[in-house]
């Protein structure tokens, strides 16, 4: 076995332990290391964990064994992915989540997580060993991060750092707090220990992410489709008469009934929302986009006077407006496995490890608050926009208030 897998094991054993201690309580102490620790330090850390707890701010806390042998970037990928599945699974605004190494020293990954990603508070960077191989103790250091969590949450000044004097007379001249700059008063300029390029390397990786997960919390307003796509006179254009087919056949005549379909659809989809255009809800500009879209393709097909019809327009599940290279792919959504239309850019992004942007909308009528679109019970969650059934079918069987006719007498 390389070390590579080795080391990846013991990550998804150490993740599986974790886990299943935070799903009862926010305190995990690996048993690994649980013998090592004073009975004065496991009460300074439990003392801790429950005055967090107190403040009524969602925390997890972790005391871990110390894996990092395969670099501070690759460890602080794993401590903040960690951390946002947490946060997600808790379902509150904003989490608290602290990785503490508690077997040889006292390095920790602080993070305040909300749904833009986790963020390493100021005054909470990774500890860093210093020249004279020494950390705080995680029995002042577990309480301060805590602490400074729980202010940059509540958007309150950082407490004072740990008072921990190492000096000892003979082998060393300076204190590790003031060596490193722990005693200043301006919290802008806390940290622990030195700036390296791994720890550079990290907090740049965060602040990446935090800007690429920024949609988690806005509703989607762009890419703007009313003008860019005329979706106005394309509504009205697809109220004129459905032509009949050049080719009368049994399978041009069902695609015609298909237009009519489309057609009734988007006049249900604009009676029940008249703001379509306008609306917070940008679910209803893509259903209108995708309905206009299926609605020139039924009528570009008819025209035709040869027998051969082109391929049916197909749209992304996450975001309908995505339309490179439609595939189907096999995406996990809350605890289940769809198979759904995804474009090429989406199925990148999660091959390389990312979420991608979804068609983010209001929780409900008037909400603030976004959510993917597929999480709702509407119309277009039901049908994924074409991923689970037709949207003109699906909107038909809740917008409008008789089915309309399947087929056509002839």
């Amino acid at each position: 076995m390389t070390e590579t897998t080795s080391y990846a094991r013991a990550q998804e054993q150490l993740r599986d332990r974790i886990r299943g201690t935070w799903a009862r309580q926010p305190l995990f102490i690996d048993e690994i290391i649980r013998p090592g620790l004073t009975e004065n330090q496991v009460k300074a850390i439990r003392h801790a964990s429950q005055q967090t707890e107190d403040t009524g701010l969602t925390h997890f806390l972790a005391i871990i064994p110390k894996l990092q042998i395969m670099g501070h970037g690759d460890w602080a990928k794993f401590t903040s992915d960690f951390a946002f599945d947490m946060h997600e699974k808790s379902g509150e605004k904003q989490t608290l989540v602290l990785f503490t190494e508690g077997d040889t020293a006292a390095r920790s990954y602080a993070y305040l997580v909300t749904d833009n990603g986790p963020v390493v508070p100021t005054g909470a960077p990774e500890l860093m060993r210093s020249k004279s191989d020494d950390f705080i103790p995680v029995e002042l250091s577990v309480p301060y991060y805590l602490q400074v969590l729980v202010a940059t949450a509540n958007g309150t000044e950082p407490p004072p750092a740990p008072d921990f004097d190492t000096r000892d007379v003979g082998t060393r001249s300076e204190d590790y707090i003031e060596r490193f700059g722990l005693d200043s008063s301006d919290p802008d300029a806390l940290v622990f220990g030195a700036t390296t390029v791994a720890a550079l390397g990290a907090s740049l990786w965060l602040l990446g992410r935090r800007n690429r997960y920024s949609w988690r919390t806005e509703l989607t307003t762009k890419p703007e489709l009313v003008k860019s796509h005329n979706l106005k006179k394309a509504v009205t254009e697809a109220a004129a008469p459905i032509p009949e087919p050049v080719r009368p056949d049994d399978e041009t005549w069902a695609l015609y009934d298909r237009g009519r379909r489309i057609q009734e659809a988007l006049t249900a989809l604009t009676a029940a929302h008249p703001d379509w255009a306008e609306s917070a809800d940008f679910a209803h500009r893509n259903g209108v986009f995708v309905l206009v879209t299926l609605d020139r393709w039924v009528r570009r097909q008819l025209r035709r006077r040869s027998g051969t019809v082109d391929e049916e327009p197909r749209f992304c599940f996450l975001f309908p407006h995505h339309r490179r290279d439609i595939e189907d792919h096999v995406l996990k959504q809350s605890g289940r496995s769809l198979t759904v239309a995804l474009c090429a850019d989406c199925r990148e992004e999660l091959e390389t490890g990312h979420d991608p942007q979804r068609l983010m909308v209001p929780k409900r009528p008037g909400s603030r608050r976004a959510i993917p679109y597929f999480q709702r019970s509407d119309v277009y969650a039901l049908s994924g926009f074409g991923s689970f059934q037709a949207l003109d079918e699906a909107v038909l069987d809740e917008m409008s208030p008789q089915r309309s006719a399947v087929g056509r007498s002839r």
